[in-house]
């Protein structure tokens, strides 16, 4: 995958109705800027490896500000219904790569607010919403996984029934499931960009669910550094076997197959 990324890609990613091998200009993009900057950290070790999780958080974001700025998305793409004190889509199961779960739990470690936080993971017992809904909002909005990042539905209603279970209000058209597609391009490329240098070099980065995985290794201040020798941090029922094959050893390339959140 070599796309470059401008206004035009990203004009042909919202208007193509069949993209080519079932991706984007902008997911291309998305996923080559964040392996490359992966695989270079790779060199560096393990605080390095970890550390490209904030930074391809950032190269990520970037891509997605510059896809809203581009007419193609302006007159193109259809209004989110999204918008703080919405938080419908936190009543979710949400996946994430095993560095985003590392790079997270130092980051909560580092915090001012950290401790309040850890306290409410530690006190999680399973089910939802996720326990960083603070009154409506995420409590780790700037350090959240990518799958949160690139859900953008058109209608709060639907996302109110599907996600959170209740009774959506009856007004106007049935709720639609539409999504922005951009969003979704940008992130998930860059999720799958994040695992797969890893995993071609024998490296295991498994798809985990997020809040039990952090919870996991939340109080394992060698997390990080016993993930990158090869120990085994993360217990097998937090992984998502879905997501990514099983590493079978180092040097054995894999193929990193796409999935939804």
């Amino acid at each position: 995958m070599t796309s470059p990324f401008d206004a035009a890609a990203a004009l042909r990613a919202m208007t193509s109705t069949a993209p080519a091998g079932g991706t984007s200009p902008v997911r291309d993009a998305s996923f080559d800027a964040v392996r490359a900057l992966v695989g270079a950290a790779m060199a560096k070790g393990a605080d390095a490896s970890i550390a490209a999780v904030g930074e391809a958080q950032a190269l990520a974001e970037g891509l997605w500000a510059q896809v809203r700025a581009t007419p193609a998305f302006a007159l193109g793409t259809p209004k989110a219904a999204c918008g703080k004190g919405c938080g419908w889509c936190c009543h979710q199961r949400v996946g994430a790569t095993a560095t985003e779960v590392l790079y997270i739990a130092q980051a909560l470690l580092r915090r001012p607010e950290g401790e309040a936080l850890i306290g409410r993971l530690d006190a999680w017992s399973g089910g939802r919403p996720c326990v960083f809904l603070v009154d409506n909002a995420c409590a780790i909005y700037d350090i959240r996984p990518f799958k949160c990042r690139g859900l953008y539905h058109t209608d709060a209603r639907w996302c109110m029934g599907t996600y959170a279970k209740l009774d959506a209000p009856l007004f106007g058209p049935a709720p639609s499931p539409e999504h922005q597609a951009p969003p979704k391009d940008v992130f998930d490329g860059a999720v799958f960009g994040l695992a797969h240098p890893l995993h071609m070099a024998g490296r295991d980065c498994p798809g985990v669910d997020f809040i039990p995985a952090l919870k996991a290794v939340i109080h394992q201040p060698d997390a990080a550094r016993a993930w990158w020798r090869g120990e085994t941090v993360f217990p097998p029922e937090v992984r998502l076997h879905d997501w990514f094959p099983p590493v079978r050893g180092r040097g054995k390339p894999l193929k990193v197959k796409g999935r939804g959140r």
